[in-house]
């Protein structure tokens, strides 16, 4: 993807008047009460700037990662007795896999639903945390792709729903996947009626979009059988969302963009070049993790059950039901077995 903000508070304390105040008709219990009043004061407002903070920071999946109305794989025990919180970053754009609802606020999706079922089956602790994509894994146009600070600081345990990749291989480690990577085939889209003549057998000269942090990156064209790769820096352009390379493509200040068919196959704001599709990831969707990160030991058998039950078709299934009226794979092209 993945192929995913914070919130500070500032809470003013009032100081004392420095003794100016100059009565004497105050007893010594009037003046403790008084004092222990304030301070009782005080702990209310920092409880709730801290009730505060975590609410717009993280939302909870569970106390032991249970959600509410859950059929299928129930929890196994795999390490149930693990008291540990852990955090995994998710962003949201919005596409099926993640996106924010508009009534709760709050992120809703493929992704979000895996997530869940996994923490509840191995009787997990797991919390999200909202933040964007460039903390997972940062590319900046001519410079060597590399891990974000999020994930290499340690920020949460895990980036949720990242495609295993060659480069991002490197650095850290990644989850079994949990959708396999045929809803994940790119292509090159152009304006309507390719006013700019693209052709992919030959893209010498031709400035093209990608998606910041995206698989569909500078480095997987640079791997296809075709003229002018790799890319020269100056001919490679990084959108932050999938919005502002619609709007790069349009203005015309790309001859073209990178990205996975699905997500634009239906838009009548840009057209795909037909005859070239690319695999860009070696699997599918993951957890990448730092590689001292243990997530992966109680991840992989927690979702192994979930993908033999019933309930991972239902949440295959909900990529239409519940979360179609955003672009996406299909369940036939992205879940295993369906």
């Amino acid at each position: 993807m993945a192929d995913t903000q914070s919130v500070s508070s500032k809470i003013d304390m009032i100081k004392d008047d420095g003794g100016r105040n100059t009565s004497t008709s105050i007893s010594l219990p009037l003046v403790v009460s008084i004092v222990a009043l304030v301070i009782a004061v005080i702990g209310l407002i920092l409880a709730a700037a801290s009730l505060t903070q975590n609410a717009n920071n993280t939302f909870v999946i569970g106390e032991t990662g249970s959600s509410a109305g859950s059929t299928g794989a129930q929890t196994d025990g795999i390490n149930d007795d693990d008291d540990r919180i852990w955090v995994v970053a998710i962003g949201h754009a919005a596409e099926s896999l993640e996106y924010i609802d508009e009534l709760s606020g709050q992120i809703e999706g493929f992704d979000v639903d895996i997530v869940n079922a996994v923490c509840r089956i191995a009787g997990k602790n797991c919390r999200f945390s909202a933040d964007v994509y460039t903390r997972c894994w940062d590319s900046q146009v001519g410079e060597a792709q590399r891990g974000g600070v999020g994930l290499y600081s340690g920020f949460y345990d895990a980036c949720t729903g990242w495609f295993h990749t060659y480069l991002r291989d490197r650095t850290f480690q990644f989850s079994d996947p949990f959708s396999t990577i045929e809803g994940e085939k790119v292509g090159f889209f152009v304006k309507p009626g390719n006013p700019r003549n693209f052709t992919y057998q030959d893209i010498s000269g031709k400035k093209i979009g990608f998606l910041d942090g995206y698989s569909s990156d500078e480095s997987c064209v640079a791997r296809q059988d075709i003229q002018g790769v790799p890319i020269p820096p100056e001919n490679v352009i990084h959108y932050l969302d999938r919005e502002q390379l619609v709007a790069g493509i349009q203005n015309e200040e790309v001859d073209a963009g990178f990205d996975p068919v699905v997500y634009l196959k239906d838009s009548d704001m840009v057209e795909v070049i037909p005859g070239f599709t690319a695999q860009c990831a070696i699997a599918g969707q993951s957890m990448m993790m730092r590689k001292d990160n243990t997530m992966w030991e109680w991840w992989n058998p927690a979702f192994a059950k979930l993908r033999a039950s019933t309930e991972y078709k239902r949440i295959c299934r909900d990529l239409l039901e519940q979360h179609g009226h955003f672009p996406g794979p299909s369940p036939e092209e992205h879940c295993f077995d369906y």
